[in-house]
């Protein structure tokens, strides 16, 4: 048998009718609710959910974070960046509390929010700044990429690391990290995008085109690092390092054929050769001392900012003389 419907009655009179008018205000509820949460997630999520050319027309810089953004030529995006972390710099007190001491060049941190730098009143490490700030704003760039362009990135630093496998500054880093960080390769990746973008040159053309969003002249960001009083002395105590290195190894092979001959006895006819052959160890031995010297000195001038940024900081023991 085929279903039957039965119409409806008429409405009582009298009696009032929500209509759409409940429903329609649950619905906007819903919107409103859902709204708010996408705002609370943005600031929760990303610190800042204000627009570039918001927060560009909104922030006032202080004259020193003016004069950083103008000398490490900051575009638009950059300078946003930047801003978007009220960058602000403070004592050693305040500065230990809060960032972390991790022995790492610590003169700036950031946890993508807020960006504090070391006040440093030295003249000749003041100009820290310009690179620390560059520093730091491109490990807020990194946190803020989308899952597939950090995935592109990614592969362009990786191919601009295997291009610095022998650089000793650069290697040094990498393998604190990995002890520090345990492996931490969103870590790491984010230190490879604040460094490259920072300290080197002539990178591979892609990974130097994608930094061109946040440097008009990056060129321009990487003199000020290589200038700067601080990092100056840590690359050169870094070259030094290297090169007494190569030192030692032709102390070694030296002072291997020395021992050699004098085992199988110097002849009459050998006197001249022999003599000459200790002439040149002895040079490489005034060689290498001369690096360990200069390695010692200029060490002991940025001795006292590791101590600032790490407190349990202990001097490391002084290598013999050969």
């Amino acid at each position: 048998m085929a279903e039957q419907t039965v119409d409806s009655p008429n409405p009582v009179q009298g009696k009032k009718r929500h209509g759409c008018l409940k429903g329609c205000l649950k619905g906007c509820l819903g919107v409103v609710v859902l709204f708010v949460a996408i705002i609370v997630y943005g600031v929760f999520t990303t610190g800042d959910w204000r627009s570039d050319k918001t927060v560009l027309k909104n922030y006032q810089p202080s004259p020193v974070i003016a004069d950083i953004a103008l000398k490490d030529t900051l575009t638009d995006r950059g300078k946003a960046l930047l801003y978007r972390t009220d960058p602000q710099f403070v004592n050693v007190e305040k500065f230990r509390e809060i960032c972390v001491a991790d022995g790492i060049e610590g003169l700036a941190c950031t946890d993508t929010r807020k960006t504090t730098f070391l006040l440093i009143d030295d003249p000749e490490f003041v100009d820290h700044k310009y690179s620390a700030a560059a520093h730091e704003m491109m490990h807020v760039a990194y946190s803020k990429l989308k899952t597939d362009e950090k995935t592109r990135v990614n592969v362009l630093l990786d191919q601009e690391l295997t291009r610095h496998q022998d650089d000793p500054h650069l290697t040094g880093i990498i393998e604190m990290l990995e002890e520090k960080k345990a492996g931490d390769t969103k870590y790491m990746f984010s230190e490879l995008h604040s460094k490259f973008a920072v300290e080197y040159t002539d990178l591979v053309p892609e990974l130097e085109d994608y930094y061109r969003a946040y440097f008009t002249d990056r060129a321009q960001v990487v003199r000020l690092y290589q200038d700067g009083g601080f990092f100056k002395r840590v690359r050169r105590i870094d070259q030094l390092n290297q090169e007494a290195t190569v030192l030692e190894k032709k102390l070694t092979a030296s002072e291997s054929k020395l021992l050699a001959l004098q085992a199988a006895g110097v002849t009459n006819e050998g006197v001249d050769s022999y003599n000459a052959l200790v002439n040149q160890h002895n040079s490489l031995v005034r060689q290498y001392n001369a690096k360990a010297t200069e390695s010692k000195r200029i060490f002991s001038e940025i001795e006292s900012f590791y101590r600032l940024f790490n407190p349990n900081y202990k001097s490391p023991e002084p290598k013999a003389e050969q």
